[in-house]
């Protein structure tokens, strides 16, 4: 009997007059079916006059005669004749076999319902709808899907070569008709996948289906929010683990503007403990909890927790119960391992006031505070230090028109496609030929590594010793220009004030697109001199007034500003994130300090002595270090002149570390932050950092001697020596008091060929201590500013 009723009330099977559900779900499945039409029937798709007549006949609102003689029953047996009578009466009489004949469309879409089969919710859980409303609570994991058309794919499914050789657009099409040709089968295969994720991605895009997703990217876990949203009574909870898009998408204000007042609970997960092991270990995603409130929708009703930098779940529950007097954990611990502890800081409380700050500082001005981004923050107290961010008048967006930002040269089109340049790893006659490549750099240091002369990858690199290189060096370059000067010069981008000057007629902060949002630090910017060109893996900013160059860089070399940075949550340092990092601040009182010492840092060459001359100043040469240290002398600020020299440049490890640790307490000090806020940045958000000041050693004469940094491999002394090849080892001296300890090197970073090169370490060896050199140069700084 369950059967029965199943097949005859429900589905009308063996029944004259369909029942209601039968019509609402042909009806429903018609205009779904419309997004999946197949090209073939093109010709088939109904006008609109024709849809609403069809529909009009589905839903009985035009006469239908009972047949006089009927092998089939006219109502379901398992439903009373009076029930039957009145349904007839009320909602007329459809026999929908005698529709498909009349409509043969309706064939088309039932075929189609069958093959995609379309799920309404409303109509499958009607009488929870109007019994409850909706449902109490909604929870999955929805599919992190782009729906995206790849002939390449689906042709991959017959031939994989189709998927492991990369092919061009015109090889891929000219093979494509080839297979069509061998396999009668494929070609109806290929135009079915086709229309099935032309016809998924319309219908995901339209706004009548999906408004609040309009303009952003879409991507399927998306299209459950509010379709769960809507499914859940007043007062019901919906849970879904889910990817960050819906958060840091630059054009995904539209939703979050009603995503914000459903959200109480946004928990951010990185995937290091291979909790999803299908999913990459660096990949971010989190647990949302949402819930639909019975008011109408109010500014003020926004409110919900946020918890960044997660790796366990137990983080989360201890954070609600943790006693507040321990000190915050940071993203690692003391060992060096993803840290699991829970905090009550961690736990971040956000309103419409917190939103009101997120979106001046991340946001394009004009946007509403119930449309922000929603950053990644480790701890309630760094709100305070964003707080801070947000009040700096000088960024570089202010500077609107007086500088921009580009990349230069793709490394596909720019050398397949336009012969702009070419790979060929050599030495650079002048700078106009060198193009630089991400390696090349580090953060304040332009000339950090050289390619080696067979360059294939990243790891091809050797770090180059700045106390060794000559005055006019230029290193490696992967790419040089194919094509004239003249040519060359034109296709450069230009700057949009004055004469349209080439970019490379500027002193240039060029900085790597890539945002390593786990290594050592995230954002990479130095100082680029005249001529050099870059491939596009690397961002360039140039100002129409010089000396915003140095205070930009200034800043953006500090560790607050790369905090800054790790907060978006950003893979790629575009220009929506360069134009919200701050310039020194004009009003202040140590501005000579912090420009200096980034100039020091960078002006490693002669290819820098016009912009040393411009930006020289007198009360250099006052200028002292903020701790005593032999290998700090007092006596390289005293020597320094208005024309570039080699000793204007800070060249050993220990002077070039100490810099830049008092470039980031000036920087603090010029974004008003407090010592225990820099303080508590560092120790909390740069774990990589902190590993390897714990494990980097220097001689007496500033050089390292023993480092575990990645990014420094080859520097020093391997940790193991091998007595039987003469190499000596850091475990063999690092307990030395006095005495030099002196190995052999082959140098191929200069023209000319490998050469031997001895390089001699000074006994004893120490390593440093950044908090206490932050106390000291805070002391010390704080001192000069009153």
């Amino acid at each position: 009997m369950k059967d029965k009723i199943y097949a005859q009330e429900k589905w009308s099977i063996g029944v004259v007059n369909a029942g209601v559900y039968r019509r609402l779900k042909l009806v429903m499945d018609y205009w779904c079916a419309l997004w999946f039409w197949p090209i073939e029937q093109a010709e088939e798709l109904p006008t609109r006059e024709q849809f609403l007549q069809e529909v009009g006949a589905i839903l009985g609102e035009m006469e239908m005669l009972a047949p006089a003689e009927s092998q089939l029953v006219l109502f379901p047996e398992t439903q009373e004749a009076r029930q039957g009578e009145l349904e007839l009466r009320r909602y007329g009489l459809v026999d929908l076999e005698r529709l498909r004949v009349f409509y043969p469309r309706l064939r088309v879409v039932e075929e189609i319902a069958a093959r995609q089969r379309f799920f309404h919710w409303e109509l499958e859980f009607a009488d929870v709808f109007r019994e409850r409303g909706g449902f109490d609570l909604m929870v999955g994991n929805p599919p992190w899907l782009k729906v995206e058309w790849s002939e390449g794919d689906v042709l991959g499914d017959r031939n994989p070569l189709f998927v492991l050789r990369k092919l061009s657009a015109s090889e891929l099409a000219k093979r494509r008709e080839d297979e069509f040709a061998n396999d009668m089968g494929l070609k109806g295969a290929y135009y079915q996948e086709y229309e099935e994720a032309e016809g998924t991605q319309n219908f995901l895009n339209a706004v009548q289906n999906y408004p609040l997703l309009k303009g952003s990217q879409t991507n399927l876990f998306k299209c459950f929010l509010p379709q769960a949203w809507d499914f859940t009574k007043a007062m019901g909870v919906s849970g879904f683990l889910h990817p960050e898009g819906v958060y840091d998408d630059p054009k995904g204000g539209n939703l979050r503007s009603v995503l914000y007042h459903y959200l109480r609970g946004h928990f951010q997960f990185a995937n290091e403990f291979n909790l999803f092991s299908d999913v990459d270990h660096h990949a971010k995603f989190s647990v949302n909890i949402y819930q639909k409130l019975s008011q109408t929708f109010d500014s003020h009703m926004i409110r919900f927790v946020h918890a960044a930098n997660l790796y366990a779940t137990k983080t989360i529950f201890e954070s609600f119960s943790t006693n507040p007097s321990s000190e915050i954990p940071g993203i690692k611990n003391n060992d060096g391992k993803w840290e699991t502890k829970g905090h009550p800081s961690r736990i971040i409380s956000v309103d419409l006031d917190t939103l009101e700050l997120f979106a001046k500082l991340y946001d394009a001005e004009g946007v509403k505070a119930s449309e922000s981004r929603l950053p990644a923050i480790h701890a309630q107290n760094l709100v305070d230090v964003l707080e801070r961010f947000s009040r700096q008048k000088q960024r570089l967006g202010n500077l609107e028109g007086q500088y921009c930002a580009t990349v230069m040269f793709d490394e596909t089109n720019a050398v397949r496609k336009d012969g702009t340049i070419q790979r060929n790893t050599q030495f650079p006659g002048n700078s106009s030929e060198l193009i630089l490549s991400g390696p090349h750099f580090f953060v304040g240091n332009p000339l950090n590594k050289t390619p080696r002369a067979i360059c294939k990858l990243n790891s091809d690199y050797d770090i180059l010793d700045l106390t060794h290189l000559p005055d006019d060096y230029l290193p490696r370059t992967n790419y040089v220009p194919d094509c004239d000067p003249t040519e060359y010069r034109r296709r450069t981008p230009c700057v949009p004030w004055g004469t349209n000057q080439p970019v490379t007629d500027f002193y240039r902060v060029v900085s790597r697109e890539m945002l390593s949002q786990s290594g050592e630090r995230t954002f990479i910017p130095m100082l680029a001199p005249k001529g050099i060109g870059h491939v596009n893996t690397c961002i360039a900013t140039t100002f129409q007034n010089q000396i915003n160059t140095i205070d930009f860089l200034a800043m953006a070399i500090s560790i607050p500003v790369d905090f800054f940075v790790k907060t978006t949550g950003m893979g790629h340092a575009n220009q929506n994130i360069l134009r919200l990092l701050p310039l020194v601040p004009e009003n202040f009182a140590l501005k000579s300090q912090i420009r200096l010492r980034t100039l020091a840092l960078n002006c490693l060459t002669t290819h820098y002595a016009d912009l040393w001359a411009e930006t020289f100043s007198p009360s250099f040469t006052t200028d002292t270090w903020s701790k005593p240290d032999p290998r700090l002398p007092n006596s390289f600020w005293s020597s320094l002149t208005p024309t570039w020299q080699r000793h204007c440049a800070l060249r050993t490890d220990y002077a070039r570390r100490q810099a830049l640790v008092e470039i980031d307490v000036l920087a603090a000090l010029a974004l008003g932050l407090t010592l225990d806020e820099l303080i508590t940045l560092y120790r909390v958000q740069f774990p990589v950092m902190q590993q390897y000041e714990r494990e980097t050693y220097y001689d007496q004469t500033g050089r390292i001697i023993f480092t575990t940094s990645k990014g420094l491999v080859g520097v020093g002394l391997p940790r193991k020596g091998n007595p039987k090849k003469g190499i000596i080892g850091w475990e063999d001296i690092k307990d030395m008091t006095s005495g030099t300890v002196q190995i052999t090197i082959t140098d191929d970073t200069l023209p000319g060929g490998p050469t031997q090169r001895t390089i001699t370490y000074h006994a004893p060896f120490d390593k440093c201590d950044r908090v206490t050199d932050y106390r000291t140069a805070w002391a010390h700084f704080q001192a000069l500013q009153t």
